[in-house]
């Protein structure tokens, strides 16, 4: 059975560069989303070109494959425009994170009586967003950290050929959407220069759950954290 990504046949097919864009527009087109945001999302990847371009199309064919892809793909395209909100917004929200927002949204935590929900519902995912963009640079550098070790042996020397990275870096995300309000930059993070401030607790608090549950399987962590 067709998936939605295979080369397109007839007399006239499209060129090797355009082939993929047009698959995914096509997928997107099959999954309901409305005609405004494909084509904010069509006019994305055409900003792209080589590596990034790959990089995003899979990221796409990996969240429209997912029994969650509507919602992954709105969360796709809104945390896409949060990050051209401003230039803070375009450093806090590169690629790797957008696309761990994303998938967090994209990948079944279980299956369920009513349905395949991810680790990060959308709203969660756009909180997240949000406050990695406003928080203190002290937390936020603390939270780009946890995230790059997501999967790289934990502190109970689990076997990392077992880690769920991706899985990790949602409940992260999770986890700062569930103290957003705690993690807003307020005058007295500028003046304690981040050492001990309400968003320094939060984080740090972020910060031990990380390192316990680092390395784990994707079913130990959704055990864990039920």
């Amino acid at each position: 059975m067709a998936d939605g990504f295979e080369t397109p046949k007839g007399p006239r097919p499209a060129s090797p560069a355009s082939q993929p864009l047009v698959q995914i527009e096509a997928a997107l087109r099959r999954t309901g989303v409305p005609d405004a945001k494909r084509a904010r999302i069509a006019a994305h990847l055409k900003s792209l070109s080589g590596a990034d371009l790959q990089r995003e199309l899979l990221l796409l064919q990996h969240v429209l494959e997912s029994p969650n892809a509507k919602q992954a793909v709105d969360t796709y395209a809104r945390v896409l425009d949060m990050s051209q909100e401003s230039p803070r917004a375009t450093q806090r929200l590169p690629p790797e994170i957008r696309h761990a927002l994303t998938k967090g949204v994209a990948d079944p935590r279980a299956t369920t009586l009513t349905g395949h929900e991810g680790i990060l519902v959308p709203a969660q995912a756009e909180l997240a967003a949000q406050t990695l963009t406003h928080m203190p640079q002290a937390q936020f550098e603390q939270a780009k950290t946890l995230l790059s070790r997501a999967g790289q042996g934990g502190a109970h020397g689990l076997n990392e050929a077992r880690a769920d990275a991706g899985a990790e870096r949602a409940y992260i995300l999770k986890f700062i959407a569930q103290r957003s309000e705690r993690l807003r930059a307020t005058p007295e993070d500028a003046n304690a220069k981040g050492s001990d401030t309400e968003a320094s607790r939060a984080m740090d608090e972020i910060s031990g759950i990380a390192d316990d549950m680092r390395a784990m399987s994707r079913t130990q962590l959704i055990r864990l954290n039920q």
